[in-house]
């Protein structure tokens, strides 16, 4: 069993610990006698309210949704204030330990790994997060706020290369995102944005 898993199943017995009644309350979740269900990047998901198991909805058939939902999900269900209430401001990544403080950085792009497999398909970009839901934002060639959950999104922009720069992408979050995520969480959230995006994208 890796350190992933590890993770993931001690934040899973955290989870059974709450109220699964009250969290379906407070987050405004479909629910019956077995799981909890709440959409997330444009698909359903659902947990089970006896293991926690996290699964997601793909064609059909229910599967597995992985390490960075999950733990996405399970910060996000449990923190005290229930449905994020958001600012409407965003920030680099960088800056969320000291948003809180007043201090509201500059952009920061991702490592050009992140963005590579984004490179050249700035349309087909627009497509999939259009299909997700996203409005467009503005600055870069390609930029939107895109809808995570029905009540929290991340502003997303991209450069596409050119002959002096490699593609360049860029998640902004609102500043009061540490209110509902914690720092360490975030990483988990935007690996699963980045990993759904290259998934649609390969289908277009």
């Amino acid at each position: 069993m890796s350190n992933y898993d590890l993770q993931l199943l001690q934040a899973q017995r955290g989870f059974l610990r709450y109220d699964m009644d009250e969290i379906a309350a407070r987050f405004r979740l479909n629910a019956d006698d077995t799981y909890l269900y709440l959409p997330f990047l444009g698909r359903l998901h659902r947990i089970s309210r006896i293991s926690a198991l996290v699964e997601v909805q793909e064609n059909g058939t229910w599967q597995s949704a992985g390490f960075h939902a999950g733990m996405t999900f399970f910060d996000m269900l449990t923190n005290p204030d229930g449905i994020p209430i958001l600012s409407g401001q965003w920030c680099a990544h960088a800056s969320l330990n000291s948003v809180r403080g007043g201090t509201l950085k500059g952009e920061l792009a991702l490592s050009p790994e992140v963005a590579a497999p984004f490179a050249g398909k700035c349309v087909k970009l627009r497509k999939v997060c259009e299909s997700l839901g996203a409005t467009p934002a503005e600055k870069g060639d390609y930029a939107c706020i895109l809808p995570l959950f029905p009540w929290f999104s991340v502003l997303l922009r991209f450069y596409e290369a050119d002959e002096d720069f490699p593609a360049q992408l860029m998640l902004l979050w609102d500043k009061y995102t540490t209110r509902y995520l914690r720092y360490e969480t975030t990483f988990y959230t935007a690996r699963a944005v980045f990993d759904r995006l290259e998934s649609l994208i390969q289908g277009v």
